[in-house]
């Protein structure tokens, strides 16, 4: 018996659930990721308290309303942090209902998000219905495995999915972008670490600072660099205002001069086109021909255009030979099926992955699945 499902193309595709239209999806790992200190918990307890009133928005966009539950490994210590900023979002909407919103924080002998928290945390967010799910954050959620190598990246993103697909909430994974080097955008990079983190995630989002003279407001730059299933949005600029009580959060324009490069224009091309032909093969050139005319570029820039977005979708996008004079090459995105279930869709964490996660140096109670659970 063939070990691999074949997908039946005659089955109507279940309607996707957002968690906020347009941009985070439930059931599945979305990142938001930025430079420390740019006002991510700021935002996105922000979230989870517009979910806890009968009619919230995020940045101009519907949510649905429902439970919250806000992991935090990043500062714990009673909550303060977490609850420091849901005091601001109540000022400006006393309407939300704090019941709605679960925190958690690891005890005194609890220092990695591991198998067995994640087993609970499973549990919880199934007895409460939960919506969505911020893990804050990677780095400090899971401090034993190195971030830079896939074989120890795979294991944790493999028990998010898990986590996500048996919840159906948004799973929104919080992380961090490498510092820019000289001349470079904030985020140009991707997310810090192993091109493991975006390929699992089905959403990718990068924040980064905007220059602002006003000394109450943060100002940044939100980029969604992956959407799988939906057409990804255009950049826009995100004011986070402060007073003593409160802090108002609004989706505004960007600044003049701060619209897309011409290469990321091109890479924005380059991957709407390849999602919306999941699964077919497309010939190198032409891909080149997209970068070319959507950016304006030359033929030089285009080939790092493509081979950004190479690296940004790893190994979801297979190299192939095409048929023909030469032996041209080709790309495919791999194609994924929506109503698959998790043991369907999520591969089992390799041997590898199971040795290094017990190594004592890693000190990780992650163990790989049995065959046959989900």
């Amino acid at each position: 018996m063939m070990p691999l499902k074949q997908v039946d193309l005659s089955k109507k595709l279940l309607p996707l659930s957002w968690c906020v239209e347009g941009l985070i999806l439930r059931g599945y790992i979305n990142t938001i990721a930025s430079l420390p200190g740019e006002g991510k918990t700021a935002l996105l307890t922000g979230l989870a308290w517009q979910m806890s009133r009968p009619e919230g928005e995020f940045l101009g966009r519907a949510v649905q309303a429902g439970v919250s539950i806000y992991v935090d490994f990043d500062a714990p210590g009673e909550g303060r942090t977490v609850r420091y900023w849901l005091a601001k979002h109540k000022q400006a909407f006393p309407d939300g209902d704090e019941t709605k919103i679960i925190i958690l924080e690891p005890d005194t002998e609890t220092y990695s998000l591991a198998e067995t928290e994640l087993i609970e945390l499973t549990d919880l967010a199934k007895s409460t219905r939960a919506k969505l799910i911020l893990i804050d954050a990677f780095s400090s959620a899971f401090p034993h495995i190195d971030p830079n190598k896939l074989v120890q990246v795979q294991s944790p993103l493999w028990y998010l999915r898990k986590l996500a697909h048996e919840t159906e909430a948004a799973v929104v994974l919080i992380d961090h972008l490498p510092k820019p080097v000289s001349g470079e955008r904030v985020g140009a990079r991707g997310i810090m670490g192993s091109i493991a983190k975006s390929a699992q995630a089905r959403s990718v989002h990068i924040l980064s600072r905007i220059k602002t003279a006003n000394k109450n407001e943060t100002l940044l730059r939100w980029d969604t660099s992956k959407m799988s299933y939906s057409a990804r949005p255009e950049p826009f600029a995100v004011s986070l205002e402060f007073s003593q009580n409160k802090v108002s959060i609004n989706s505004v324009p960007l600044p003049e001069g701060q619209g897309e490069t011409r290469t990321e224009r091109a890479i924005r091309a380059l991957q709407d086109y390849l999602e919306a032909r999941r699964g077919e093969s497309i010939p190198h050139q032409l891909l080149l021909d997209i970068a070319m005319e959507e950016g304006n570029l030359r033929r030089r820039a285009a080939s790092e255009a493509l081979r950004q977005v190479k690296h940004q979708y790893g190994d979801e996008l297979e190299t192939l030979v095409l048929p023909g004079r030469g032996k041209p090459q080709g790309y495919c995105l791999k194609p994924l099926d929506r109503t698959a279930s998790l043991h369907q869709i999520a591969e089992t964490p390799s041997e590898t992955e199971n040795h290094l996660l017990h190594d004592p140096l890693h000190q990780s109670s992650f163990t790989a699945p049995k065959e046959g659970e989900t």
